[in-house]
């Protein structure tokens, strides 16, 4: 056994609580175990680094970019549908299947990182991901997922393919309280407030609705390149009108400019489901909502691959924050309720002036 592994072994032996939190992981691969406060630790770092940039905006849609200069990044630049593309990861139905569970198989010698809410097409039902994970190199894992497609158990495929799509955000929010019943329910509500029906209630209806891609269209020109509009971006909290529907934050630009094409479509979708007019949001508001990351309540989650799971609650905001080699990966945040409109003081052009960074 190398010094490394043997080290590995210890730390695993010395933190049998944490280990036992975490859950299981790929046969042989390495346990990297550093104390739960430590790893916590990358969260409050990372949410001290944030500042609020100027709002992008099209229709009743506006984008606040998150700009972070200095903080560690996680060695994982592999995406699931880069991976799937490479024909690096295979994701099929267990033997026999299981509506909320499926195996996942890598070939990859390198991490990757999966994200919640992503859709996986295909086999006996569409399902979208349980929760962010970092898939381990060369990994064989059982993964939780949900169904978005409940009238349908007949294999289309083999195995899986990515959706290329990310969840809407109310199915975001149920898929986080794990409950089958409810993703169901705001499935439906999506395709009904939309136009967008389907035979097997597949939230893919959404993609394949020539009406939603037509509305969805103005906003993918006018927002497609935010990203590279914001060198210092490593996230976003995405408004529709005066409501927050979700922030998305990224330690790696990388793995942010990768994913956005799927989260941008997410969020375009809030925007023509919605018929919100104006807001009393701006971006002093969106800063002191993110101030609750900072002190909302950490919980272990359990998670099948690598790195930690953290269930994050706050005053005004839920959400999930991935940790991996001592770097947060993503944070997902949802707003509790609609922010409250704000007295405006009298020196607020001022105050906004200090707390909108330049980009």
């Amino acid at each position: 056994m190398s010094i490394r592994s043997t080290l590995a072994v210890i730390a695993v032996v010395a933190s049998a609580a944490v280990g036992a939190a975490i859950g299981p992981r790929a046969a042989g691969a390495e346990q990297k175990c550093v104390p739960a406060p430590a790893r916590a630790d990358a969260i409050g770092a990372f949410a001290r680094q944030i500042k609020v940039g100027r709002p992008r905006k099209h229709g009743n849609l506006t984008l606040y970019p998150i700009l972070i200069e200095d903080v560690r990044v996680p060695d994982v630049d592999l995406t699931l549908d880069e991976a799937m593309e490479r024909e690096l990861l295979s994701i099929r139905e267990l033997d026999p299947p299981e509506v909320n569970r499926v195996r996942l198989v890598s070939k990859a010698k390198e991490p990757i990182f999966v994200m919640g809410g992503e859709m996986l097409a295909g086999a006996k039902q569409d399902r979208i991901v349980g929760d962010d994970m970092i898939v381990p190199p060369r990994a064989d894992l059982e993964i939780p997922v949900f169904c978005v497609e409940h009238g349908r158990w007949v294999a289309k495929s083999e195995s899986f393919g990515s959706a290329k799509f990310l969840a809407t955000r109310d199915v975001r929010v149920a898929r986080a309280t794990a409950d089958q019943g409810e993703v169901w329910s705001k499935v439906a509500e999506a395709q009904e407030r939309l136009a967008a029906p389907s035979e097997t209630g597949a939230l893919r209806s959404l993609q394949d609705s020539a009406i939603v891609q037509d509305r969805m269209k103005p906003y993918r020109r006018a927002l497609a390149e935010f990203p590279d509009e914001v060198a210092k971006a490593r996230g976003v909290v995405a408004c529709v009108g005066d409501e927050i529907i979700a922030a998305d934050l990224f330690a790696s630009r990388a793995i942010f400019a990768q994913l956005w094409p799927k989260l941008l479509d997410s969020y375009i979708i809030e925007a023509v489901e919605r018929e919100a007019q104006g807001s009393s949001l701006d971006g002093v508001r969106i800063r002191k909502w993110l101030d609750g990351l900072a002190s909302a309540d950490k919980s272990l989650k359990k998670t099948p691959g690598d790195g930690l799971l953290y269930e994050l609650r706050g005053e005004s905001l839920i959400g999930s924050a991935l940790v991996y080699d001592e770097a947060v990966v993503h944070i997902e945040l949802f707003a509790k309720e609609k922010l409250a409109p704000e007295p405006v003081p009298f020196n607020r052009l001022e105050f906004r002036r200090d707390r909108l960074p330049q980009e």
